[in-house]
């Protein structure tokens, strides 16, 4: 017997529902796909929609199932009060990020006037972004190794309207004077537990931007110790990290001798999260 393909937008719904019935909310997620396939939220049951609507839903809903994330479906994400493009190949950028993005302004902002702010490891750009935007009088350097991610810097920039000075880096690289402020987000997952990571990170975010060396710790540490020669006397180190690594991450600033007043934050959850050092 020959099954009618669902035309009608109640019909759609409840196809979407069975093949996203593995997420908890399907509903939700079926609702979602058919958002962004029509762009209206309201639409009644018993309407029908076009043919090439109905198709761009069906390959939503397909590649969601398959466990494609949001951001990449949309092409955009929200990140503190504003939304950046996420093209294809660029880092998602996640909620405790956001964290870091605050404790960064709000360090930023105790800078004097003309200060120097340094995100390595941009990606989409958000937290060069997000430190632009809370202070426009000083400048702000958005740096990455991959081209990729450096056109999306720089293309969300303009879209939002904010300066940045964006460049091709190999963490201090390229790197030019001395700054108040360094943040980084950087590659932090050991090889061990690359395997327990959800499916959607595995397979969509760049593997470039997690993989931090056999302990997760390659690209942390390297921070700690190359970081004093580009601040300012008292300027100021923020990193996420793994909650399992902030004791060592400690150590090896402490090793150095060019650091005070070394801690590890917590993020929402209350989990150690975030180091934060001065210079000496």
């Amino acid at each position: 017997m020959t099954v009618k393909p669902p035309t009608t937008v109640g019909e759609l719904l409840d196809w979407a529902r069975e093949k996203l019935a593995h997420f908890p909310e399907p509903l939700r997620e079926a609702r979602q796909a058919l958002l962004l396939a029509t762009g209206e939220r309201h639409l009644e049951r018993n309407e029908r929609l076009s043919p090439f609507t109905r198709g761009r839903f069906r390959r939503i809903v397909e590649a969601r199932a398959r466990g494609v994330p949001w951001p990449v479906l949309e092409g955009v994400t929200g990140f503190l009060d504003f939304e950046v493009l996420v093209p294809p190949g660029v880092f998602i950028p996640r909620p405790e990020t956001e964290e870091l993005a605050e404790l960064a302004v709000t360090e930023f902002q105790k800078a004097p006037k003309g200060a120097r702010a340094l995100d390595i490891g941009t990606g989409t750009g958000v937290l060069a972004i997000a430190l632009a935007r809370a202070r426009p009088d000083g400048e702000v350097w958005a740096v990455d190794i991959s081209s990729r991610a450096l056109r999306a810097a720089r293309r969300n920039a303009q879209r939002l309207g904010v300066k940045i000075k964006v460049r091709r880096s190999n963490l201090f690289s390229a790197v030019e004077g001395k700054f108040h402020l360094i943040v980084a987000n950087p590659p932090y997952v050991a090889k061990e537990a690359w395997k327990t990571l959800p499916s959607d990170v595995r397979n969509f975010d760049p593997k470039a931007a997690l993989d931090g060396g056999k302990n997760g710790l390659y690209f942390l540490t390297r921070l700690v110790r190359e970081a004093p020669d580009f601040l300012v006397s008292g300027g100021v180190l923020l990193l996420e990290l793994a909650p399992s690594q902030g004791e060592r991450v400690l150590a090896e600033a402490e090793s150095t001798g060019k650091w005070r007043e070394c801690s590890v934050l917590p993020d929402l959850s209350g989990r150690p999260r975030f180091f934060r050092g001065y210079r000496c």
